[in-house]
């Protein structure tokens, strides 16, 4: 029941916008014991459209010609995200790219993208928040689109896509706060893009 109280204790708007999106190279290891660490937030673009998939692995066991047992289970997401514009540095930072001594950045077929977490704010109707963080993904290179110029302007906005893997050290995917819900810190709300949240367990 308590649960339950808890789910009814606030009324939600509906979804209509979002904000920035931020991002924070992992610097430290992610491993079965080891907590993985994250650098501080940059803001990565001005975002126009975003679309978070989850992926999912199932499987189902039959036995006396009937399933006994069905489970799906979120194992990553989709990440794709068509930005205002991505930073010449942010695009270096997170694709992996290699810069040479004249301050141009090679793309090369062996480059690493190194991890990243992203937060986002997700907009309601009322004037809430739908905060999210992604803890471990990796992007690929943009697709970018150029027009020729013409009688009216039309600017060209660059899309990119990431995969998010679920963490070594402690399984999780995803953070997701909001802001209507009272039971949420006010600390959490106002920290959300400084540092990359963690899970209080204690």
């Amino acid at each position: 029941m308590a649960n339950q109280q808890g789910a009814n204790a606030y009324s939600e708007g509906y979804f209509y916008g979002i904000l920035d999106i931020y991002v924070a190279l992992m610097t430290g290891a992610d491993g079965p014991s080891t907590k993985p660490t994250y650098g501080s937030y940059q803001v990565m673009g001005k975002t126009i459209e975003a679309q978070i998939t989850p992926n999912y692995k199932e499987g189902k066991v039959y036995a006396s010609n009937t399933a006994t047992r069905s489970e799906k289970r979120v194992d990553s997401y989709t990440v794709s995200l068509n930005l205002d514009k991505i930073p010449y540095a942010i695009r270096e930072i997170i694709l992996g790219r290699y810069k040479d001594q004249n301050g141009v950045q090679i793309v090369k077929g062996n480059q690493q993208a190194p991890f990243v977490a992203i937060a986002f704010a997700l907009t309601l109707d009322d004037g809430s928040l739908e905060l999210w963080t992604l803890y471990k993904g990796k992007f690929s290179e943009p697709t970018q689109v150029g027009h020729t110029d013409a009688d009216t302007i039309t600017y060209q906005h660059p899309t990119i896509e990431a995969t998010f893997i679920r963490r070594e050290y402690d399984d999780a995917l995803a953070a997701i706060a909001a802001t209507a819900d009272q039971n949420v810190m006010e600390t959490v709300k106002a920290g959300w893009f400084t540092s990359v949240y963690e899970a209080k367990t204690t």
